[in-house]
């Protein structure tokens, strides 16, 4: 096997010529950009122009798992990290550590770097903690993804409402038993999944573009708001996915207004089980969806026959493009259900604008008669319909793959 003395040797070949010395400097920082922290440290034996290399590399892969063990990974936290040339700035860094007081260090000096990209993922096994002393205070970070935590009370809020730059958020596999608010003015695009947040929910975000929430688990205290989204004027396209059925009892309240938090997207995804009362209680108070020009719909919406589709139908005048995924039987248990608000007829509609409708369902799905039944009464000038009747389901993501 060639050790990295074998290379530097090899290297210059028979001329004695050190060719890592011809490398441009941002050549060679482009390289080691691609290297865990480890084996960019160990390329200081390559040349003498390249002992210090690694120390002003704009961008760190740091990963605990290519690591014998805890010790060796906090022994070469300990003697590196105080070598790192502070005062060049730092482009990302992607840090994957369970050890919370170690993943600290490394997270407070990117900040001091003014980093930019922040990737930080805890053990997918078992979500990690968040040292108290870590701080995201930074008004250069405009990207943050946060993978496999759980906070604590007051943890969360104060590490993102200290990024006035922020504009793409990712939280994957995070829970809390503690409300959570995201309020930024700079935020662009979010992405939330497989999280679980036992308080409450809050997002306020007025230049919000994008918005995914995949397999989000929202629950509230009597009296309280589990979801709420408000101020959301800029948002383009929105998803909301609920992979498992989150019907709540007494003791839960969801938002009743749900939906106007989604009300200027022009691009909606709504996919849920039969019966999702994050979404079924929102209907009463269903704002006109102006801009709204696509849609795609799941099971939950041929609810009280077909209910939800129809007051959603008629509150998008301008939709030219529908979708309907149905991926559950419909059981006698729902079948007999009562609806969780009255809700009255709807008055005649036409879809004027709706020009391309899909439906996915498994083979033997009968459902797919009650929509084209309901398509031929309200559709005017319906260019393509298509039935796949060979789809499947989505399943929820699994959190060990995000």
């Amino acid at each position: 096997m060639l050790t990295t003395s074998d290379m530097a040797s090899a290297a210059g070949g028979a001329s004695g010529k050190d060719w890592f010395d011809c490398l441009p400097d941002d050549l060679v920082h482009h390289v080691l950009s691609f290297l865990p922290a480890m084996d960019a440290v160990r390329t200081s034996v390559l040349s003498r122009r390249w002992r210090d290399f690694w120390a002003s590399m704009p961008r760190l892969n740091v990963d605990v798992g290519d690591f014998r063990d805890d010790g060796q990974f906090e022994n070469f936290t300990v003697h590196a990290l105080p070598l790192l040339d502070s005062s060049v700035p730092l482009r990302s860094l992607r840090l994957r550590s369970s050890l919370h007081y170690l993943s600290a260090l490394w997270v407070n000096h990117a900040v001091k770097r003014k980093v930019a990209v922040l990737e930080y993922s805890g053990r997918a096994e078992l979500c990690s903690s968040v040292d108290a002393s870590l701080s995201l205070a930074s008004s250069y970070l405009t990207k943050v993804v946060l993978k496999h935590f759980d906070f604590d009370y007051g943890q969360f809020w104060p590490l993102i409402d200290a990024c006035p730059a922020l504009e793409n958020l990712e939280l994957l596999d995070v829970w809390t038993f503690y409300s959570v608010t995201i309020s930024s003015s700079s935020l662009k695009y979010l992405r939330i999944v497989s999280c679980l947040f036992y308080n409450g929910f809050r997002i306020s975000a007025p230049n919000l573009l994008t918005m995914c929430l995949d397999d989000v688990n929202v629950n509230g205290p009597l009296g309280h708001d589990s979801l709420v989204l408000e101020n959301l004027s800029s948002l383009m396209t929105a998803s909301v996915s609920v992979y498992h059925c989150f019907y709540p009892k007494h003791y839960v309240k969801t938002e009743l207004h749900f939906f106007h938090g989604l009300s200027h997207a022009r691009n909606l995804k709504l996919i849920a089980p039969l019966y999702e009362a994050l979404f079924e209680e929102g209907l009463p108070t269903c704002p006109v969806f102006n801009n709204l020009k696509c849609l795609v719909l799941g099971d939950w919406c041929m609810a009280f026959d077909l209910y939800p589709l129809r007051c959603i139908l008629r509150q998008s005048p301008m939709l030219e493009e529908l979708c309907v995924e149905l991926g559950d039987e419909e059981c006698e248990n729902c079948k007999n259900r009562k609806p969780a608000f009255s809700y009255g007829e709807i008055s005649p509609f036409w879809c004027d604008r709706l020009k391309t409708v899909k439906i996915k369902c498994t083979e033997h799905d009968e459902r797919f008669v009650a929509l084209l039944q309901l398509f031929c009464k309200i559709l005017v000038c319906i260019e393509e319909v298509d039935i796949d009747r060979q789809w499947v389901s989505a399943q929820p993501p699994d959190s060990s793959e995000l």
